[in-house]
């Protein structure tokens, strides 16, 4: 007596897919750091307006300390005097043009003249502030200084000028709070206010040469964490790189991934796995011995009481062992089949 051997028939994704392990790697971060000015005898934080996860970029107001604002140029402009009415140099043209880049006015000179200092002036209100002036052994107006389409501001030992101690930038100009001082806080020797992260989280997954070819740039992926799950796609693949049988990995190829901001379940350090292609769709599956064939026609043999009854189903795809297939009346999950 021949005992038929049944399988049960489910609802899974059958796609042929290559699996690899990755990690989580940390984006890149940049420390904004305070200097103490003439004057200050200690660097405490007194206004924070950025929070974690705001966005910064030139012309902005990143925090005050010891009631000075810290105001974000580009890294175009070098950061290096305070400059002062009449100076002129590489630093007052960058600057000059980073503040009509900001939407202020300033003269087609070279000079730092009233122009210049008239913008600062209103860039530091905007940001809440009264921009810093000379003491009074400053330069005196030379000819040419003043800007003949407005009114001086004040005698020359008065003057506004550019404390660059009040200033700082980030590599790329623009970058995300990843982490700020808290406000009231004393500022360590390192003077750090704020980590800015100017570079997104990534997933690095190892592939041998051949599993490599199913990841192309820009091709999808899917990425699971535990129960989180992450499309995305391949931004890099390096050359090939030797193994390292110390780090237990294989020589291959790295294959990097986007981590968007914002997402969740995929910290820094955390072990995951890289799936080549977008997560597959569930349907009806069985296995694929349980798939018969007669004349060209695929069918199953559906075992319920009584005599086995002969199911005709469309195949969608094999993998691993299984055959996908199309949703049919009368089979269902849970329902028996016969294996061949």
């Amino acid at each position: 007596m021949v005992i038929p051997v049944s399988a049960t028939v489910e609802r899974r994704a059958v796609i042929k897919q290559v699996v690899l392990p990755g990690k989580v790697v940390a984006g890149t971060a940049f420390a904004i750091k305070a200097s103490p000015s003439e004057g200050v005898d200690r660097l405490v934080l007194t206004a924070t307006p950025k929070a974690i996860g705001s966005v910064v970029t030139p012309g902005q107001l990143v925090a005050a300390v010891s009631g000075r604002p810290l105001l974000l140029l580009p890294s175009s402009v070098p950061l290096y005097r305070d400059i002062e009415l009449g100076d002129s140099g590489p630093d007052v043209t960058a600057l000059h043009t980073a503040l009509a880049t900001f939407g202020y006015t300033v003269s087609s000179t070279d000079k730092f003249d009233t122009s210049t200092q008239h913008a600062l002036i209103d860039w530091y209100r905007a940001a809440g502030y009264e921009a810093p002036t000379a003491a009074p052994s400053s330069k005196a107006i030379k000819p040419g200084d003043a800007d003949p389409q407005r009114p001086a501001i004040k005698e020359s030992s008065e003057g506004v000028v550019f404390r660059w101690k009040e200033f700082v930038q980030v590599p790329g100009d623009t970058g995300t709070i990843a982490a700020m001082a808290g406000n009231g806080s004393v500022l360590g020797e390192d003077g750090i206010v704020a980590q800015v992260r100017i570079a997104d989280d990534s997933i690095v997954a190892r592939a041998d040469v051949v599993q490599s070819e199913s990841f192309p740039v820009s091709g999808a992926v899917t990425v699971r964490a535990g129960s989180a799950v992450l499309e995305t796609r391949v931004v890099h693949v390096s050359d090939f790189l030797e193994g390292d049988q110390s780090k237990n990995e294989i020589p291959g190829k790295d294959i990097t991934l986007a981590v968007p901001p914002g997402a969740q379940g995929f910290a820094a350090d955390q072990s995951v796995t890289v799936t080549a292609g977008n997560a597959a769709a569930e349907s009806l599956a069985v296995p694929l011995i349980a798939v018969r064939q007669e004349e060209g026609a695929s069918y199953v043999m559906l075992q319920k009481s009584g005599e086995p009854q002969r199911v005709k189903v469309k195949v969608l795809a094999q993998a691993d062992g299984w055959a996908a297939i199309a949703d049919i009346d009368g089979l269902a999950p849970g329902d028996e089949v016969q294996l061949q």
